[in-house]
């Protein structure tokens, strides 16, 4: 009886769909984490995980910095656009007579 101990391509199909799906966790981390690997959060957990705290607490300030500007910004802009639009309803009104 012949035996092969090589992986199925079934086995190759999901450890490369993994590596897939871990690519695309870390882009997504990526977008908002500034670098930090998805196996650095196993730290969390064991003897690393009263160090790697601090490190994450400075993550998650700079996150929350980064929204607080966002917010501001959108806020602004939000402004901006209301401002124009009524510009735009008084010219409108006046092109139509109803001035």
């Amino acid at each position: 009886m012949a035996c092969d101990l090589r992986a199925s391509p079934m086995a190759e199909d999901d450890i490369d769909a993994t590596q897939v799906a871990k690519a695309h966790d870390q882009r997504q981390l990526d977008t908002c984490a500034e670098g930090v690997l998805i196996g650095s959060l196993s730290r969390l957990m064991g003897s690393e995980a009263t160090n790697y705290t601090a490190g994450l607490e400075d993550l998650y300030e700079k996150m929350l910095s980064k929204l607080d500007s966002l917010a501001r910004l959108v806020e602004k802009t939000s402004a901006k656009v209301h401002e124009q639009e009524s510009r735009n309803m008084k010219l409108r009104y006046k092109v139509a007579g109803y001035d």
